[in-house]
């Protein structure tokens, strides 16, 4: 092959740079596109506390009745007991059987 039928070098380096930058504007757009599919589904779990906080005040109130959301609540009033004596048990240095560390149970 001739020296005269190669490209030059300027052009094999435009090509290259010119690659180099569409590879990182659609890494930065798929970046981007992600983040917001991240938020979307921050927004979609704050919305559903809320919604849960919601239900429970209105089952505390007795404006709603339901057997297996009176049972959740339960549940979670037992789970926010166990917290309790555990961050108590933390302030005065001394674990409880109720520590994480003690208890392999899983809530479900």
């Amino acid at each position: 092959m001739a020296e005269n039928d190669s490209p030059p070098i300027g052009a094999l380096m435009g090509r290259l740079l010119g690659r180099g930058r569409e590879e990182l504007e659609k890494a930065a757009r798929r970046g981007r596109d992600q983040l917001h599919l991240r938020q979307l589904r921050t927004d979609r779990d704050r919305l559903y506390q809320k919604l849960g906080k919601e239900v429970r005040n209105l089952l505390d109130s007795k404006d709603i009745s339901h057997p297996g959301l009176a049972r959740t609540v339960e549940r979670i009033e037992e789970l926010e007991q166990r917290i309790r004596s555990g961050e108590d048990a933390l302030r005065v240095g001394d674990p409880t059987p109720e520590t994480p560390e003690s208890s392999t149970k899983e809530e479900k």
